[in-house]
């Protein structure tokens, strides 16, 4: 009977590790990280086999600049990691301002990968002026970089102030479940390219949690590379 006890134990302590750990079976194709993942050992991430890129903040807004993107694109190059930048779109900023101000950081000789841009917040804009600003971003980032950037949002923010719109993109949408099952849904005609499915996420070598994100079956990283 406590042999039988012990090994009821042992088995609830090992399904209770495979439900709270993310990091298995090999779900995630590549992270996002920026500052709140603070010092990144770019090393020892290189390691996990199940990354084949990293998207790495860059700057928000006209005048923000995160503070561990230099050290992060860096480190990440150096390690042999496919890199690309994103940026955090503002509704009380020009999208030519904040486009200058993501031009002057993310260096387009230190992207492997098409830029991105987060969008989630409409503050202060109607949908049709939120949706005229992103464009002019875009247009300037695809006549700089050479192609179009993929677009970030949560899967409700999109469908509500971006379908059908920007379907044609590129798309990173976030949606966090563990489920395979419950992949986001993109309201009109398209897809995503990327699921980011969790933000708890546990990668060795970074120490605090972090986005996790898998391709749709359709994408590969060959669709996202800048050149």
């Amino acid at each position: 009977m406590k042999l039988l006890s012990y090994i009821l134990i042992l088995s609830f302590g090992i399904i209770s590790l495979t439900c709270n750990s993310q990091n298995t079976n090999g779900k995630y194709h590549g992270i996002d990280v920026s500052r709140h993942q603070k010092d990144i050992d770019w090393k020892q991430v290189a390691k996990d086999k199940n990354i084949q890129f990293v998207y790495i903040k860059a700057t928000e807004g006209e005048t923000y600049t995160d503070p561990k993107y230099k050290y992060n694109i860096e480190e990440a190059r150096n390690n042999n990691l496919k890199v690309g930048a994103y940026h955090y779109f503002r509704t009380t900023s020009s999208a030519h301002g904040q486009f200058e101000h993501f031009k002057n950081i993310a260096q387009k000789a230190d992207q492997d990968l098409i830029p991105m841009v987060d969008v989630e917040e409409c503050k202060y804009w109607s949908r049709s002026q939120f949706q005229d600003s992103l464009k002019v971003f875009i247009r300037l980032v695809r006549e700089h970089y050479g192609k179009a950037p993929m677009i970030y949002s949560v899967n409700s923010f999109y469908n509500k102030n971006c379908a059908p719109e920007f379907n044609n993109y590129h798309l990173m949408i976030g949606r966090y479940n563990d489920d395979p099952t419950k992949h986001p849904v993109v309201k009109g005609e398209g897809t995503y390219t990327i699921w980011q499915y969790s933000e708890k996420g546990k990668i060795d070598g970074i120490e605090d949690p972090v986005d996790l994100d898998r391709f749709n079956s359709k994408y590969t990283i060959d669709d996202l590379l800048l050149e």
